[in-house]
């Protein structure tokens, strides 16, 4: 079952990154910068696009590893905090369109983490202790469930941020990130 899984994980963030890169990165100019939001060049606005991705992931994974044993109403707390500012941050410099889009794409890129840094080596190390005979160490479990559960409260807000570019009455709002903020809140409750 976890073969499948993890696959079926990977496969949709290649997937999803190479329709990504196809549309908005290779067609930049086009897709990703709206001149009236913030004018910039393709270069900078793609390789900001891309650290959208990683910035995202790192801050959320540090979020997650500090708050290992602690509050994980204040890791979700912190972590909505990080989704709402990166909301705002690429509607601030992105076209509407592609700010949903890249939000949406940087849960999900989030979401593959979990499962390939996290989920995955945490059950492998768990079912190698089995075998050996030896104590389970809870620790792989309790972050893997930690991961498991911000995938699920992911899993609804990256399908609304991904499919508001059929309504541009979504994206192309004055305030749309806090539009977008308010359709992936609705979607997590």
């Amino acid at each position: 079952h976890l073969h499948w899984f993890y696959w079926e994980s990977y496969w949709t963030f290649l997937t999803g990154f190479a329709l990504f890169t196809a549309i908005y990165l290779f067609q930049a100019n086009t897709f990703l910068i709206d001149a009236r939001v913030h004018a910039w060049t393709a270069a900078p606005a793609i390789a900001c696009a891309l650290a959208f991705l990683v910035v995202f992931w790192l801050v959320y994974d540090a979020i997650c590893r500090v708050l290992d044993n602690g509050s994980q109403a204040v890791a979700g707390a912190l972590v909505a905090a990080l989704a709402i500012f990166a909301s705002w941050l690429a509607c601030s410099l992105f076209a509407g369109r592609a700010a949903f889009v890249l939000v949406g794409a940087m849960m999900a890129a989030s979401m593959s983490a979990n499962v390939f840094f996290w989920i995955i080596p945490g059950q492998r190390k768990v079912i190698a202790q089995m075998k050996a005979g030896e104590p389970v160490d809870p620790a792989h479990g309790r972050r893997a469930k930690q991961r498991s559960v911000h995938n699920t409260y992911f899993t609804l807000p990256v399908l609304a941020a991904m499919l508001s570019n059929h309504y541009a009455f979504l994206h192309g709002a004055s305030g749309n990130w806090l539009v977008l903020v308010i359709v992936m809140a609705a979607g997590a409750l």
